[in-house]
Order: C-alpha cells, then structure tokens, then sequence
C-alpha cells in the first residue's frame, strides 16, 4: 500500500462444524471448531506479516466471525466493530441441513440456489440480492482512504456479494466461475485510489496449507 492508496482485506471466518459436515449454515450461531481456530490463527499470522497494523475490522455479529476477527486483531491491532449487516444469507429452513438433503428434498429449489440466481428466495430466508444491499450498503460506508486499511470478516456469500458489487460485476455471470469463492479463512485484498478499485487480489489461502480445511 502506498500513501495515496487504501487496503480493504475482505477475510472468509474459520471452519466449523458444520462446513466440517457439509450442511447450510446461515444464520445459525456457531463457533469455530478446533481447525477453524487453527486457520484464523494462520490468517492473522499472515496478515502481520504483510505489514497489516490497527485496521478498522468490521465482522459479523454471528459467533464464527467474530471469533475470527478477534484472532486477526489480537496479531495486528485496530478498533473491532460488529454488524448484523455482514451475516451470512438466511437459509431459513435451510439452516443447519446437509447440502445432500436440500438436494434430494426440494431440487428445482437447490438448482435454483447453485444457478446463482440473485432473486431465488430460501424458504423462510432471503435471496442473494437482499444480501448484496444490506452487505454493500455497510462496507461502502466505511471504505478506506489514503494510507488506511479496512478488515472485513463475513461469511462465503456475503463476501462474493460485497465483489460482484465493489468490482462491478454480475452475480448471475460471475457466480458459476466460483471466481470469487473462498476457502475457510482465505481473504482478498483490494487496494483504492481516488475512491476507485485499482487491484483485487482474491481468495487468498497458501498461508493455510497447514492448518488444515483446504
């Protein structure tokens, strides 16, 4: 990062148990489990390695990121704010069933949801586009400015929402080239100037090759 330039870290929370067992997890309060702890560990390590000192972390309210961003700033410092604003899709009924049930029970929903379609609403929950407001409206308020780093910590599809917006891309096209997915713990980096995008960095994860997860 140079003086005139600003770092937005954008950071995926650490596994649990239930990414551990293939389920939807949402909005469901849990925490990181024994590897999640590990990976957040490994992120945090990295990150002051690179040079990252007293950002402004936003995290999710949900226990799994805040967990995560409380490791990344026990290693480099900063202020911690936490909004509901940052969670995960509400999966709604969804929440906390396998992946192989959704399929088998309600399979136009589930090619629905992996289509990417933005406007698909999960059966007591929200849709993608619902996510890409609440979520963009938040960051977009906080990005940073000249010589200033901003960490968010958030969940798998609340972060490829916040990129399809900060990046100007369309979620429908983008989502199936998983170009914006990211492992447990894995982050991207874009650097701003003059309020603008310069370079994006994404999914960043060799740092975890020995935590496990990956």
């Amino acid at each position: 990062m140079t003086a005139d330039s600003g770092t937005l870290i954008l950071i995926r929370h650490g596994q649990t148990a239930l990414n551990a067992q293939g389920r939807f997890q949402g909005q469901t309060d849990t925490p990181l489990d024994a590897t999640g702890r590990a990976q957040v560990q490994a992120t945090a390590q990295r990150l002051r390695a690179e040079g990252v000192r007293s950002p402004l972390i936003l995290s999710s309210d949900l226990p799994r990121a805040v967990q995560t961003a409380q490791a990344v700033q026990a290693e480099v410092g900063g202020q911690l704010e936490t909004s509901p604003a940052l969670r995960e899709i509400a999966f709604g009924d969804w929440d906390g069933r396998s992946i192989t049930e959704i399929e088998a029970q309600f399979p136009d929903d589930y090619l629905r949801f992996w289509d990417g379609d933005p406007s698909f609403l999960c059966p007591g929950g929200e849709c993608g586009t619902d996510v890409v407001n609440r979520a963009s409206r938040f960051v977009e308020g906080h990005l940073p400015g000249p010589g200033q780093t901003v960490a968010v910590v958030a969940h798998q599809l609340t972060i490829f929402a916040l990129l399809t917006r900060l990046l100007n891309e369309d979620y429908q096209t983008v989502w199936p080239t998983h170009r914006f997915n990211h492992a447990n713990a894995a982050f991207s980096r874009l650097t701003y100037q003059n309020g603008a995008v310069v370079s994006a960095e994404l999914g960043i994860k060799d740092h975890l090759a020995g935590a496990g997860g990956l």
